[in-house]
Protein backbone atom coordinates (compact mmCIF):
# COMPACT_ATOMS: atom_id res chain seq x y z
CA UNK A 1 0.00 0.00 0.00
CA UNK A 2 2.86 2.58 0.74
CA UNK A 3 4.52 1.36 -2.57
CA UNK A 4 0.75 2.46 -4.25
CA UNK A 5 0.36 5.85 -2.20
CA UNK A 6 4.24 6.98 -2.39
CA UNK A 7 3.98 6.53 -6.73
CA UNK A 8 0.55 8.43 -6.24
CA UNK A 9 1.92 11.39 -4.67
CA UNK A 10 5.13 11.59 -7.03
CA UNK A 11 2.65 11.55 -9.94
CA UNK A 12 0.40 13.79 -8.28
CA UNK A 13 2.84 16.26 -7.83
CA UNK A 14 4.02 16.23 -11.19
CA UNK A 15 1.21 16.50 -13.22
CA UNK A 16 0.45 19.65 -10.88
CA UNK A 17 3.97 20.90 -11.36
CA UNK A 18 3.82 23.90 -13.76
CA UNK A 19 4.58 22.79 -17.53
CA UNK A 20 7.93 25.23 -17.35
CA UNK A 21 9.12 22.76 -14.96
CA UNK A 22 7.46 19.29 -16.06
CA UNK A 23 9.52 20.22 -19.43
CA UNK A 24 12.71 20.69 -17.91
CA UNK A 25 13.09 24.46 -18.96
CA UNK A 26 14.27 26.20 -16.13
CA UNK A 27 14.06 29.91 -17.09
CA UNK A 28 16.25 32.26 -15.56
CA UNK A 29 16.59 35.92 -16.12
CA UNK A 30 18.70 36.61 -19.49
CA UNK A 31 21.91 38.37 -19.27
CA UNK A 32 21.95 42.37 -20.24
CA UNK A 33 21.68 42.71 -24.20
CA UNK A 34 25.14 42.91 -25.02
CA UNK A 35 26.91 45.68 -26.83
CA UNK A 36 29.01 43.65 -28.88
CA UNK A 37 28.30 39.83 -29.56
CA UNK A 38 28.76 36.68 -32.33
CA UNK A 39 26.68 37.42 -35.57
CA UNK A 40 23.21 36.60 -35.84
CA UNK A 41 22.94 33.19 -37.88
CA UNK A 42 23.42 33.01 -41.20
CA UNK A 43 20.95 31.18 -42.64
CA UNK A 44 18.34 33.29 -41.28
CA UNK A 45 15.66 35.05 -43.64
CA UNK A 46 15.79 39.02 -44.23
CA UNK A 47 12.11 39.02 -42.61
CA UNK A 48 13.40 37.03 -39.62
CA UNK A 49 16.35 39.37 -39.21
CA UNK A 50 13.87 42.12 -39.27
CA UNK A 51 11.90 40.62 -36.44
CA UNK A 52 14.65 40.49 -34.48
CA UNK A 53 16.04 43.99 -34.84
CA UNK A 54 12.57 44.98 -33.91
CA UNK A 55 13.02 43.30 -31.09
CA UNK A 56 16.33 44.91 -30.16
CA UNK A 57 14.26 47.83 -30.54
CA UNK A 58 11.35 46.65 -28.37
CA UNK A 59 13.93 46.05 -25.30
CA UNK A 60 15.27 49.32 -25.98
CA UNK A 61 12.31 51.44 -26.12
CA UNK A 62 12.55 53.76 -23.31
CA UNK A 63 9.79 54.42 -20.27
CA UNK A 64 8.62 57.37 -22.47
CA UNK A 65 8.25 55.50 -25.49
CA UNK A 66 11.12 57.10 -27.73
CA UNK A 67 14.36 55.21 -29.04
CA UNK A 68 16.91 56.72 -27.13
CA UNK A 69 14.51 60.12 -26.42
CA UNK A 70 14.82 60.55 -30.63
CA UNK A 71 11.50 61.37 -32.72
CA UNK A 72 13.80 60.77 -35.71
CA UNK A 73 14.79 56.91 -34.45
CA UNK A 74 11.49 56.76 -32.69
CA UNK A 75 10.01 57.08 -36.20
CA UNK A 76 11.87 54.80 -37.69
CA UNK A 77 11.14 52.44 -35.45
CA UNK A 78 7.45 52.66 -36.13
CA UNK A 79 7.79 52.52 -40.21
CA UNK A 80 9.94 49.09 -39.81
CA UNK A 81 7.63 47.47 -37.45
CA UNK A 82 4.81 48.61 -39.99
CA UNK A 83 6.80 47.97 -43.19
CA UNK A 84 7.51 44.24 -41.69
CA UNK A 85 3.68 43.72 -40.79
CA UNK A 86 3.47 44.82 -36.60
CA UNK A 87 1.23 47.17 -35.49
CA UNK A 88 2.63 50.08 -34.40
CA UNK A 89 -0.03 50.59 -31.80
CA UNK A 90 1.42 47.81 -29.89
CA UNK A 91 5.18 49.06 -29.83
CA UNK A 92 5.22 50.18 -26.10
CA UNK A 93 8.47 48.22 -24.55
CA UNK A 94 8.80 45.48 -22.82
CA UNK A 95 6.38 46.20 -20.17
CA UNK A 96 3.03 46.19 -20.71
CA UNK A 97 0.72 49.00 -20.56
CA UNK A 98 3.77 51.29 -21.25
CA UNK A 99 3.69 54.39 -22.98
CA UNK A 100 3.79 54.21 -26.83
CA UNK A 101 6.16 55.03 -29.92
CA UNK A 102 3.09 56.55 -31.48
CA UNK A 103 2.48 58.77 -28.47
CA UNK A 104 6.00 59.61 -27.83
CA UNK A 105 6.08 60.95 -31.34
CA UNK A 106 2.70 62.99 -30.52
CA UNK A 107 4.52 64.83 -27.75
CA UNK A 108 8.08 65.23 -29.94
CA UNK A 109 6.46 66.53 -33.09
CA UNK A 110 5.33 69.98 -30.96
CA UNK A 111 8.76 70.64 -30.07
CA UNK A 112 9.36 69.89 -33.76
CA UNK A 113 6.88 72.36 -35.37
CA UNK A 114 9.70 75.05 -37.07
CA UNK A 115 11.55 71.70 -38.31
CA UNK A 116 10.13 70.46 -41.73
CA UNK A 117 12.85 67.06 -41.81
CA UNK A 118 11.19 66.14 -38.42
CA UNK A 119 7.61 67.30 -39.34
CA UNK A 120 8.37 65.09 -42.62
CA UNK A 121 9.06 61.78 -40.85
CA UNK A 122 6.70 61.98 -38.01
CA UNK A 123 3.91 61.78 -40.65
CA UNK A 124 5.91 59.01 -42.79
CA UNK A 125 5.21 57.19 -39.37
CA UNK A 126 2.00 58.42 -38.82
CA UNK A 127 0.56 57.19 -42.58
CA UNK A 128 3.04 54.02 -41.86
CA UNK A 129 0.99 53.31 -38.54
CA UNK A 130 -2.10 53.57 -40.44
CA UNK A 131 -3.34 56.88 -39.11
CA UNK A 132 -4.02 60.11 -40.37
CA UNK A 133 -1.84 62.84 -40.16
CA UNK A 134 -4.24 65.24 -40.40
CA UNK A 135 -5.61 64.57 -36.87
CA UNK A 136 -3.01 62.40 -35.62
CA UNK A 137 -3.66 62.87 -31.34
CA UNK A 138 -5.28 66.10 -31.76
CA UNK A 139 -2.51 67.72 -34.07
CA UNK A 140 -2.64 68.36 -37.99
CA UNK A 141 0.98 67.42 -38.73
CA UNK A 142 -0.60 67.79 -42.76
CA UNK A 143 -1.15 71.85 -41.86
CA UNK A 144 2.16 72.45 -39.86
CA UNK A 145 4.05 71.23 -42.86
CA UNK A 146 2.39 73.34 -45.16
CA UNK A 147 2.88 76.27 -42.94
CA UNK A 148 6.74 75.59 -43.44
CA UNK A 149 6.72 75.50 -47.07
CA UNK A 150 8.12 79.05 -48.68
CA UNK A 151 6.40 78.90 -52.57
CA UNK A 152 8.99 82.00 -53.15
CA UNK A 153 11.47 79.72 -53.01
CA UNK A 154 10.22 76.04 -53.13
CA UNK A 155 12.13 75.19 -49.60
CA UNK A 156 10.66 73.87 -47.14
CA UNK A 157 11.82 75.01 -44.00
CA UNK A 158 15.03 75.56 -44.42
CA UNK A 159 15.47 74.20 -47.93
CA UNK A 160 18.01 71.38 -46.93
CA UNK A 161 18.42 68.48 -48.47
CA UNK A 162 16.78 66.34 -45.47
CA UNK A 163 14.37 69.07 -44.92
CA UNK A 164 13.07 68.90 -48.94
CA UNK A 165 13.53 65.32 -48.69
CA UNK A 166 11.40 64.19 -45.65
CA UNK A 167 8.72 66.89 -46.72
CA UNK A 168 8.34 66.04 -50.11
CA UNK A 169 8.03 61.92 -49.13
CA UNK A 170 5.38 62.89 -46.26
CA UNK A 171 3.22 65.21 -49.13
CA UNK A 172 3.51 62.61 -51.39
CA UNK A 173 2.65 59.33 -48.90
CA UNK A 174 -0.45 61.19 -47.54
CA UNK A 175 -1.94 61.96 -50.51
CA UNK A 176 -0.96 65.76 -51.29
CA UNK A 177 0.10 67.19 -53.98
CA UNK A 178 4.07 67.74 -54.48
CA UNK A 179 4.88 71.75 -55.64
CA UNK A 180 6.81 71.33 -58.52
CA UNK A 181 8.89 74.21 -57.18
CA UNK A 182 9.86 71.88 -54.14
CA UNK A 183 11.24 69.00 -56.44
CA UNK A 184 13.04 71.64 -58.17
CA UNK A 185 14.52 73.28 -55.33
CA UNK A 186 15.90 69.29 -54.34
CA UNK A 187 17.42 68.81 -57.23
CA UNK A 188 19.25 72.01 -57.39
CA UNK A 189 20.80 71.12 -54.52
CA UNK A 190 23.05 68.20 -56.30
CA UNK A 191 26.87 68.75 -56.46
CA UNK A 192 29.05 68.50 -59.26
CA UNK A 193 29.87 64.86 -59.17
CA UNK A 194 25.91 63.39 -58.53
CA UNK A 195 25.91 63.48 -55.08
CA UNK A 196 24.18 65.47 -52.11
CA UNK A 197 24.99 67.21 -48.94
CA UNK A 198 23.10 67.69 -45.96
CA UNK A 199 23.62 71.10 -46.35
CA UNK A 200 21.42 73.94 -48.19
CA UNK A 201 23.66 74.68 -51.22
CA UNK A 202 25.70 72.21 -53.42
CA UNK A 203 29.09 71.45 -52.40
CA UNK A 204 32.66 70.43 -54.07
CA UNK A 205 32.70 67.67 -55.56
CA UNK A 206 33.63 64.75 -53.30
CA UNK A 207 32.27 66.45 -50.05
CA UNK A 208 28.54 65.05 -50.63
CA UNK A 209 27.66 61.85 -49.01
CA UNK A 210 25.60 58.56 -49.26
CA UNK A 211 22.77 59.04 -46.80
CA UNK A 212 21.90 62.96 -48.30
CA UNK A 213 21.93 61.56 -51.83
CA UNK A 214 20.14 58.55 -51.10
CA UNK A 215 17.23 60.26 -49.84
CA UNK A 216 17.10 63.32 -52.07
CA UNK A 217 16.93 60.25 -55.01
CA UNK A 218 14.37 58.69 -52.96
CA UNK A 219 12.29 61.88 -52.73
CA UNK A 220 12.76 63.05 -56.42
CA UNK A 221 11.11 59.14 -57.52
CA UNK A 222 8.13 59.13 -55.28
CA UNK A 223 7.51 62.80 -56.79
CA UNK A 224 7.93 61.43 -60.33
CA UNK A 225 10.99 63.24 -60.87
CA UNK A 226 13.91 60.98 -62.69
CA UNK A 227 16.16 63.45 -64.17
CA UNK A 228 18.32 63.39 -61.46
CA UNK A 229 18.64 59.10 -61.52
CA UNK A 230 21.62 58.85 -63.70
CA UNK A 231 24.21 61.01 -62.16
CA UNK A 232 23.12 60.30 -58.75
CA UNK A 233 23.32 56.25 -58.90
CA UNK A 234 26.82 56.83 -60.85
CA UNK A 235 27.92 58.42 -57.59
CA UNK A 236 26.91 56.29 -55.31
CA UNK A 237 28.35 53.41 -57.66
CA UNK A 238 31.64 54.72 -56.79
CA UNK A 239 31.48 54.84 -53.25
CA UNK A 240 30.36 51.27 -52.77
CA UNK A 241 33.10 49.22 -50.75
CA UNK A 242 34.69 45.62 -51.39
CA UNK A 243 32.50 44.04 -48.81
CA UNK A 244 29.36 45.41 -51.14
CA UNK A 245 27.92 47.70 -48.56
CA UNK A 246 28.58 51.70 -48.64
CA UNK A 247 30.09 53.80 -45.76
CA UNK A 248 29.10 57.51 -45.35
CA UNK A 249 31.47 59.09 -47.64
CA UNK A 250 33.99 56.76 -49.67
CA UNK A 251 37.01 58.98 -48.80
CA UNK A 252 40.23 58.64 -46.32
CA UNK A 253 39.69 62.12 -44.95
CA UNK A 254 38.74 60.73 -41.57
CA UNK A 255 40.46 57.30 -41.89
CA UNK A 256 39.59 54.34 -43.63
CA UNK A 257 36.17 54.52 -44.70
CA UNK A 258 33.91 51.24 -43.88
CA UNK A 259 30.45 50.41 -44.34
CA UNK A 260 27.77 50.87 -41.66
CA UNK A 261 24.31 49.42 -41.76
CA UNK A 262 22.27 53.05 -41.70
CA UNK A 263 24.11 53.88 -44.68
CA UNK A 264 23.89 50.55 -46.22
CA UNK A 265 20.20 50.67 -45.32
CA UNK A 266 19.15 54.19 -46.63
CA UNK A 267 21.14 53.24 -49.98
CA UNK A 268 19.08 50.18 -50.46
CA UNK A 269 16.25 51.91 -50.01
CA UNK A 270 16.71 54.70 -52.90
CA UNK A 271 17.87 51.18 -55.11
CA UNK A 272 14.69 49.59 -54.29
CA UNK A 273 12.23 52.82 -55.09
CA UNK A 274 14.03 53.42 -58.46
CA UNK A 275 13.27 50.18 -59.31
CA UNK A 276 16.63 48.49 -59.38
CA UNK A 277 18.32 45.29 -57.91
CA UNK A 278 20.53 45.57 -55.18
CA UNK A 279 21.71 41.95 -55.60
CA UNK A 280 22.36 42.73 -59.05
CA UNK A 281 25.95 42.34 -60.84
CA UNK A 282 25.00 46.23 -61.48
CA UNK A 283 25.44 46.38 -57.58
CA UNK A 284 27.71 43.87 -56.65
CA UNK A 285 31.84 43.39 -55.78
CA UNK A 286 32.03 39.63 -56.43
CA UNK A 287 29.61 37.86 -54.78
CA UNK A 288 29.11 40.42 -51.91
CA UNK A 289 26.02 43.55 -52.12
CA UNK A 290 24.25 45.73 -49.80
CA UNK A 291 22.71 43.29 -48.51
CA UNK A 292 25.64 40.70 -47.63
CA UNK A 293 26.93 43.77 -46.27
CA UNK A 294 24.03 44.71 -43.69
CA UNK A 295 23.50 40.97 -42.86
CA UNK A 296 26.86 40.85 -41.83
CA UNK A 297 26.37 43.61 -39.18
CA UNK A 298 23.90 42.15 -37.19
CA UNK A 299 24.35 40.60 -33.72
CA UNK A 300 22.68 37.44 -32.19
CA UNK A 301 20.29 39.18 -30.11
CA UNK A 302 19.25 41.21 -33.20
CA UNK A 303 20.78 44.42 -32.58
CA UNK A 304 23.09 46.20 -35.45
CA UNK A 305 26.45 47.38 -34.83
CA UNK A 306 28.48 50.51 -36.43
CA UNK A 307 31.96 49.99 -37.13
CA UNK A 308 34.14 50.25 -34.48
CA UNK A 309 31.65 50.23 -32.12
CA UNK A 310 28.66 48.26 -30.68
CA UNK A 311 25.34 47.55 -31.30
CA UNK A 312 22.59 50.61 -30.58
CA UNK A 313 19.84 51.81 -31.14
CA UNK A 314 20.43 54.78 -33.65
CA UNK A 315 21.97 51.89 -35.60
CA UNK A 316 19.24 49.83 -35.82
CA UNK A 317 16.60 51.64 -35.99
CA UNK A 318 16.80 52.33 -39.57
CA UNK A 319 17.74 48.92 -40.94
CA UNK A 320 14.17 46.80 -40.68
CA UNK A 321 12.37 48.69 -43.54
CA UNK A 322 15.54 48.17 -45.81
CA UNK A 323 15.75 44.50 -44.51
CA UNK A 324 11.68 43.88 -45.85
CA UNK A 325 12.55 45.88 -49.23
CA UNK A 326 10.55 49.00 -48.36
CA UNK A 327 11.57 52.82 -48.99
CA UNK A 328 10.43 55.34 -47.35
CA UNK A 329 6.66 56.17 -48.06
CA UNK A 330 6.09 52.87 -49.70
CA UNK A 331 2.57 51.54 -48.33
CA UNK A 332 2.52 49.09 -45.37
CA UNK A 333 -0.12 46.50 -44.40
CA UNK A 334 0.33 46.35 -40.67
CA UNK A 335 -1.94 43.78 -38.98
CA UNK A 336 -4.09 44.98 -36.05
CA UNK A 337 -3.60 43.87 -32.78
CA UNK A 338 -0.10 42.13 -33.67
CA UNK A 339 2.56 43.23 -31.66
CA UNK A 340 6.45 42.69 -32.28
CA UNK A 341 7.89 39.23 -30.81
CA UNK A 342 9.64 40.01 -27.11
CA UNK A 343 12.30 37.93 -27.76
CA UNK A 344 15.04 40.63 -26.50
CA UNK A 345 13.26 41.68 -23.46
CA UNK A 346 14.19 40.21 -20.06
CA UNK A 347 12.50 37.47 -18.68
CA UNK A 348 11.16 36.23 -22.19
CA UNK A 349 9.95 32.83 -21.61
CA UNK A 350 9.20 31.44 -25.43
CA UNK A 351 5.36 30.46 -25.55
CA UNK A 352 3.91 27.30 -27.63
CA UNK A 353 3.30 28.69 -31.30
CA UNK A 354 1.15 27.12 -34.12
CA UNK A 355 2.44 29.63 -36.31
CA UNK A 356 5.64 27.66 -39.12
CA UNK A 357 8.60 28.99 -38.18
CA UNK A 358 10.29 31.34 -40.95
CA UNK A 359 11.91 29.54 -44.24
CA UNK A 360 15.78 29.59 -43.70
CA UNK A 361 18.87 30.60 -46.19
CA UNK A 362 18.87 34.42 -47.56
CA UNK A 363 15.66 35.81 -48.51
CA UNK A 364 15.13 38.14 -51.72
CA UNK A 365 12.68 39.46 -49.92
CA UNK A 366 14.38 42.98 -50.01
CA UNK A 367 14.83 42.97 -53.17
CA UNK A 368 11.47 41.97 -54.68
CA UNK A 369 10.01 44.15 -51.40
CA UNK A 370 7.47 41.24 -50.64
CA UNK A 371 7.81 40.40 -46.85
CA UNK A 372 7.24 36.87 -45.34
CA UNK A 373 3.95 36.93 -43.43
CA UNK A 374 3.26 38.37 -39.78
CA UNK A 375 3.12 35.28 -38.33
CA UNK A 376 6.11 33.52 -40.00
CA UNK A 377 8.45 36.75 -39.06
CA UNK A 378 7.37 36.04 -35.71
CA UNK A 379 7.99 32.46 -35.86
CA UNK A 380 11.26 32.75 -37.16
CA UNK A 381 12.45 35.63 -34.64
CA UNK A 382 11.18 33.72 -31.76
CA UNK A 383 13.27 30.45 -32.78
CA UNK A 384 16.27 33.05 -33.69
CA UNK A 385 15.63 35.22 -30.25
CA UNK A 386 18.41 34.51 -27.87
CA UNK A 387 17.96 33.13 -24.63
CA UNK A 388 14.38 30.75 -25.30
CA UNK A 389 14.05 26.77 -25.96
CA UNK A 390 13.36 26.06 -29.24
CA UNK A 391 12.84 22.29 -28.22
CA UNK A 392 9.91 22.41 -25.02
CA UNK A 393 8.59 25.88 -25.56
CA UNK A 394 5.83 24.61 -22.96
CA UNK A 395 5.12 21.08 -23.72
CA UNK A 396 6.91 17.85 -21.92
CA UNK A 397 10.02 17.04 -22.95
CA UNK A 398 10.60 13.75 -23.96
CA UNK A 399 12.50 12.83 -20.30
CA UNK A 400 9.41 13.73 -18.92
CA UNK A 401 7.19 12.02 -20.49
CA UNK A 402 9.08 8.60 -20.15
CA UNK A 403 9.01 9.49 -16.40
CA UNK A 404 5.38 10.32 -16.03
CA UNK A 405 5.02 6.70 -18.31
CA UNK A 406 7.60 4.74 -15.35
CA UNK A 407 5.20 6.66 -12.76
CA UNK A 408 2.07 5.08 -14.28
CA UNK A 409 3.46 1.67 -14.59
CA UNK A 410 4.15 1.84 -10.95
CA UNK A 411 0.54 2.99 -10.00
CA UNK A 412 -0.60 0.55 -11.84
CA UNK A 413 1.62 -2.21 -10.57
CA UNK A 414 0.79 -1.06 -6.85
CA UNK A 415 -3.29 -0.96 -7.96
CA UNK A 416 -2.70 -4.70 -9.13
CA UNK A 417 -0.85 -5.48 -5.93
CA UNK A 418 -3.16 -4.02 -3.68
CA UNK A 419 -6.35 -6.17 -5.48
CA UNK A 420 -4.63 -9.49 -5.10
CA UNK A 421 -3.89 -8.42 -1.30
CA UNK A 422 -7.06 -7.90 -0.87
CA UNK A 423 -8.61 -11.20 -2.94
CA UNK A 424 -6.34 -13.79 -0.67
CA UNK A 425 -8.11 -15.88 1.83
CA UNK A 426 -7.46 -14.47 5.59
Amino acid sequence: MRRLVAAGAILAALLTMPLGLAAANPTATPAPIPTAGPPFPSTASDSARAAAALSYLLAAQSPDGSIDKSLGETADYVIGAADAGYDPATLTGCTAGGTGALAFLATASDAATTDAAKTGKTILAVVAAGLDPAAFSGRNLVARLAALYHADTGAYGDGSTFAQAFAILAVDASGGAVPPAATARLAALQDGDGSWSYGKAPVAAGSGDTNSTAMALMALDAAGVRSADGTGFAYLATQQLADGGFPYQNSTTYGTPASDPDSDSVVLQALVAAGQNPTSGAWSEGSANVLTSLRASQIVDGGFFFPGSGESGFTTSQVPAALVGLPYGAETKPKPGMAVPPTACPNYVPVASAAPSASTGSSSGAVSGAAASSATAQAGATAAGAGGSSSSNGRFDPPVLLLAAVLLLMLAGGGLWLYRARSRPR
